[in-house]
C-alpha cells in the first residue's frame, strides 16, 4: 500500500475531488481525516470507507477559522500522534467578475480559496515535521495557470500556485514537500456541472473535444495524481504544478485545430 500507517487531512472532503482522493488514500492504506462542514455528508463518506476496509474519521471544520485548524490539530495529535498529508481541496468556486465586482463576493473567494490553505498549512507543518516531513497537496485550477473570465476565482487559483511554492521553499529543511495540482475540466465537480447543464451542453462537449484525450476527466483520475504527490514516489518532487487536464493546457493555441488533430499524426 502506498500511504501505509500515513495520517492525512482532506478539506472539502465530501465534494466530487475530496471524497474520491479520500476514498483512494482509504484504499492504500491511510488514516483519512474527512474535514468537511456538513457532518451528514462527512458521516456518509466516513461509513462508505469503514466498510470496504479503511480507516476514516469525520472532524469538523470551517476552514477560515483559526480556532477550529487548532482544534483538529490537536484531536489529530491526540488520536495519531502524527500528521503526514494535507490536501487543501475545499473552494468556492462562486461568479465574482470585473468590472463589476463585488467586494464582498471578492472578499469570500479568496478567503475560502487563498486564506484558508495558508491557514492550514501554517497549523498542519509544525505537527507534519514532528512527524518526520511529509506531503502538502493544494488543489488550484487550470484557470490558476491560463486565466480566464472569473476574475475572483482565477486570481485566488494563481495565489495557490504562488502559496504552494513559497510553502515548498519555507518547509523543505522540515522534510515537507508541496505541490500543486491544476485540474482541468472533472466530471462530477460543481464548474463541470454547470458546464454540462442544459443551457450550456453544447459548449460543455466542445470543451471535452479540446483535450487531447478528447474527453472529460473523471474524479478518480484527479485522484491518482493526488496520490502521487502524496506518497513517498514523489520524494524528489515539490514546488510544481501539475496540470491534470487531458492535455488541454498542452493544447494551447492549437485548441481549436484539433478538429483536424489527424494531420498531426505520424505517418
Amino acid at each position: 500500500m502506498r500511504l501505509h500507517n500515513k495520517v492525512a487531512l482532506i478539506t472539502g472532503a465530501t465534494g466530487g475531488i475530496g471524497s474520491a482522493i479520500s476514498r483512494l488514500f482509504a484504499q492504500e492504506g491511510a488514516k483519512v481525516i474527512v474535514a468537511a462542514r456538513k457532518a451528514d455528508l462527512a458521516n456518509k463518506l466516513v461509513d462508505d470507507i469503514r466498510c470496504n476496509g479503511g480507516e476514516a474519521i469525520f472532524m469538523q471544520l470551517e476552514i477560515t477559522n483559526v480556532k477550529q485548524w487548532n482544534d483538529v490539530i490537536t484531536q489529530i495529535k491526540e488520536l495519531y500522534g502524527a500528521l503526514h498529508i494535507l490536501v487543501n481541496n475545499a473552494a468556492t468556486n462562486e461568479k465574482c467578475t470585473m468590472p463589476e465586482v463585488d467586494l464582498d463576493q471578492w472578499n469570500k473567494v479568496l478567503a475560502i480559496n487563498v486564506t484558508a490553505p495558508m491557514l492550514g498549512i501554517q497549523s498542519c507543518a509544525p505537527l507534519i515535521k514532528e512527524s518526520g516531513g511529509g506531503s502538502i497537496v493544494n488543489i488550484s485550477s487550470l484557470g490558476g495557470i491560463l486565466g480566464g473570465p472569473s476574475t475572483s476565482y482565477v486570481t485566488s487559483k494563481w495565489a495557490m500556485c504562488g502559496l504552494s511554492r513559497s510553502t515548498a521553499f519555507t518547509f523543505a529543511d522540515w522534510g515537507i514537500r508541496s505541490n500543486t495540482i491544476c485540474p482541468g475540466f472533472i466530471e462530477g465537480t460543481n464548474m463541470t456541472n454547470a458546464i454540462l447543464s442544459s443551457d450550456a451542453k453544447k459548449m460543455g462537449k466542445t470543451i471535452g473535444d479540446y483535450a487531447l484525450t478528447g474527453h472529460y476527466g473523471t474524479t478518480r483520475e484527479l485522484a491518482q495524481a493526488a496520490l502521487f504527490l502524496a506518497s513517498d514516489e514523489s520524494s524528489y518532487i515539490t514546488g510544481v504544478e501539475l496540470p491534470v487536464d487531458g492535455g488541454l493546457y498542452s493544447a494551447g493555441i492549437y485548441a481549436t485545430m484539433l478538429e483536424n488533430k489527424d494531420i498531426f499524426k505520424s505517418k
